[in-house]
């Protein structure tokens, strides 16, 4: 009996023992649970009480700069990427205003947010706001100058960060742009004398044509035309010509204004337009551009060679549409000029009546020191049609079988 009741003690003892236990391994569990909780709610509240993650920032302005980057790409002029650079990097770098300038060579670009009027104006030296600059550098040289206004308060971290990465990209669209402005200038101008090719002239001459008729305004054409021009070709050679077909084109330059154009036409001839002129105004300026030519003088060896213009002038016309017409009559008024002794000038205006003729001053050294030297029976070398010749130089022949006639203003 009394062995009995031990076991059944050790038993009841046994079965303690073993609730203990358990009741011991649940609580221990359930106190590393809420260790555990706690812990991951400290790191919330950590979490929540800083800033938004680095990484998360970082990717976004990163991204900010590529879509900047994509839009100078879809820029397909200088203009549009000048007008891209302005309206958008201001909200990318959360400023107010920015300031661009570059410098490749002796070509010069600027950049400005707000007023474009006064984009010209550099408000790091006029003192306009505070500014915080970056300098722009292509192959660690460098080109130019980012300013930023900074409204009196530090530039954040990351807009310094955003301007950094922005600068090269900047330098690399900037000078590539130049670079197409170059190539486009290359093929609109004539390098040997500084003009426009005639189809350049051609091109600007309609739009101004078009512009005039739009103000109601007055647009005067000029063609120039060198007198005995073969003469300095067979006598002293092509570069001598050259030479001489440089000089004029540099006189034409520094004579005219910065709105007139000037055009190669074709071999020794030059059209020149004159937006807003009468044709009072028309016939002072062609009679100063043929003095100013007269007095050029230009050295092949040691030869003084000086050489004359003759000129035609005539005034656009309301009913003048397209530039052909205009551009005849001041071909007729340039042969007319040709026809009575050279070295003059004549107009010609869209009535078929001719302006009283315009006298040139004779120079003081005169004409080319030389007679021309054209055999009279050789026929005029404008009927060969060459490369760069108007089709009104070609003419029909006045006396049918008689191969000394010339066409009208070629003198023997």
């Amino acid at each position: 009996m009394l062995l009995d009741q031990s076991a059944s003690i050790a038993l009841l003892l046994g079965a303690i023992a073993a609730l203990v236990v358990v009741i011991l391994v649940v609580i221990l569990v359930r106190a590393r649970a809420r260790a555990h909780r706690r812990l991951e709610a400290s790191r919330e509240s950590a979490a929540a009480a800083t800033p938004a993650p680095y990484i998360v920032e970082t990717s976004r302005w990163e991204q900010q700069v590529l879509d900047f980057a994509l839009e100078l790409r879809r820029a397909d002029s200088r203009e549009r990427v000048h007008q891209t650079i302005a309206e958008k990097l201001p909200p990318i770098l959360g400023v107010d205003r920015i300031w661009i300038v570059v410098r490749f060579g002796d070509r010069r670009q600027t950049i400005a947010s707000g007023d474009e009027s006064n984009a010209a104006a550099n408000p790091l030296i006029a003192a306009e706001g505070d500014w915080a600059t970056f300098p722009i550098r292509v192959a660690d040289q460098p080109v130019g100058v980012l300013g930023v206004s900074t409204s009196q308060q530090p530039l954040p971290a990351r807009t310094r960060q955003m301007i950094g990465a922005i600068v090269p990209l900047l330098a690399e669209t900037l000078h590539s742009q130049d670079l197409i402005a170059q190539l486009r200038e290359l093929s609109s101008v004539d390098p040997l004398t500084g003009c426009a090719t005639r189809q350049i002239g051609l091109q600007r001459l309609r739009a101004e044509l078009t512009r005039a008729h739009r103000a109601s305004r007055d647009l005067a054409v000029l063609l120039i035309d060198l007198d005995y021009f073969k003469s300095i070709n067979d006598r002293f050679g092509h570069a001598c010509g050259d030479a001489v077909l440089g000089s004029v084109g540099a006189s034409l330059t520094h004579t005219l204004r910065v709105s007139d154009i000037r055009s190669r036409w074709g071999g020794e001839e030059f059209l020149v337009v004159l937006p807003e002129t009468g044709v009072e105004q028309a016939k002072r300026v062609a009679v100063t551009l043929a003095r100013r030519i007269s007095e050029i003088a230009t050295y092949c060896g040691s030869a003084r060679v000086q050489v004359t213009a003759s000129v035609g002038v005539s005034v656009s016309a309301r009913d003048d549409e397209e530039p052909d017409a205009l551009i005849a009559r001041a071909d007729t008024a340039l042969y007319r000029a040709k026809a009575d002794g050279r070295n003059c000038v004549r107009v010609l205006l869209s009535d078929s009546k001719s302006a009283p003729p315009a006298a040139v001053a004779a120079a003081a050294a005169g004409p080319i020191p030389f007679r021309e030297r054209r055999d009279p029976n050789q026929g005029d070398r404008r009927e060969r049609g060459e490369y760069g010749r108007r089709k009104t130089d070609v003419q029909e022949n006045p006396r049918a079988g008689d191969k000394t006639a010339r066409a009208p203003g070629e003198h023997a």
